[in-house]
């Protein structure tokens, strides 16, 4: 019923596996007398499917799961572009806005960082090239107002 898990100390014959045991015993009494508990799936391995449609068991597979997982949409995933109405693509001229989706030493956060969506993600990308390119940013690194700056206490 239980699997027996004991401890042997050293040289000595006793083993200590008595607390384990009762604490087992107890939990295993204690479920066989309360109710049953329902255990909630999570909701990428329940699938709603309408009534009278034709459903394919592949559907029901782990490789399905991956798939839904690797190009369905993402739960956590916000894109403030597509929310407020906004093209990346005006931006260009704003390095600070811009500099948010830039790492210290001024290469582009991927999408998957971001959280924007793959139409936006290019819109932006080719933003910040153009900012960099008629000299508004920095190539090397992000805007100087978003840099930490130091504290120079040189005498």
């Amino acid at each position: 019923m239980f699997s027996r898990s004991c401890a042997r100390f050293f040289s000595t014959t006793r083993y200590v596996c008595n607390s384990l045991d009762q604490k087992l015993l107890k939990e295993g009494m204690s479920e066989a007398n309360s109710k049953p508990t329902i255990k909630k799936l999570e909701s990428k391995l329940i699938k709603n499917f309408q009534p009278g449609s034709v459903y394919n068991p592949f559907d029901f597979s782990l490789e399905r799961i991956h798939l839904d997982k690797k190009f369905g949409v993402r739960p956590g995933s916000f894109d403030p572009f597509n929310k407020l109405k906004i093209n990346p693509l005006d931006l260009y001229t704003n390095p600070e806005f811009l500099s948010r989706f830039v790492t210290s030493t001024g290469k582009i956060l991927h999408r998957d960082v971001t959280g924007l969506s793959a139409k936006n993600q290019r819109r932006l990308t080719k933003a910040i090239k153009r900012c960099q390119a008629i000299g508004l940013m920095s190539k090397v690194h992000k805007d100087i107002s978003v840099l930490p700056q130091r504290t120079a206490n040189r005498s």
